[in-house]
């Protein structure tokens, strides 16, 4: 007989039950996938397409968005009534956007979202402006598909 008592030997489990985690996970993933398209940030607006589009990952990012009859938004805002009544405000807005940056350490970089109607002229003018307040990483955001 042995010491344990009991007569039998008893052995230590050595496997782990993973189905509870992989639950878990595919519920998480539903979330994700349900809740993604609602967290767009700012106004709005029908983007141009692009047949190569790439994409750029950046922390502290500033949206500009432009609307398709020329305003110029606030920084995510909510509706056209958050625009910047001229460009000289923006310009402003950017060089303590820029000084934040530069002051944690970050890049500055501003994305011109601007609606497929806009101007072309007006698109240039904010990115002069973006460029005015010195901030030399600019990029553009569409919609990945064919080109019109």
């Amino acid at each position: 007989m042995s010491a344990a008592g009991g007569g039998g030997k008893r052995r230590a489990m050595s496997e782990i039950n993973v189905t509870p985690l992989v639950d878990v996970m595919l519920v998480l993933l539903v979330i994700f996938m349900i809740t993604a398209p609602a967290m767009k940030e700012g106004f709005q607006v029908e983007l141009p397409q692009a047949t190569s589009t790439q994409s750029v990952m950046v922390q502290d990012v500033r949206l500009i968005t432009v609307t398709a009859d020329g305003a110029v938004l606030h920084h995510l805002a909510a509706s056209p009534d958050e625009k910047y009544e001229r460009l000289t405000q923006l310009v402003d807005d950017l060089k303590g956007y820029k000084a934040e940056c530069e002051r944690g350490g970050t890049e500055a970089t501003v994305v011109i979202n601007g609606d497929r109607k806009t101007p072309y002229e007006r698109i240039i003018q904010v990115w002069n402006a973006v460029r005015t307040a010195g901030i030399p990483s600019v990029a553009f955001q569409v919609e990945p598909g064919a080109a019109e």
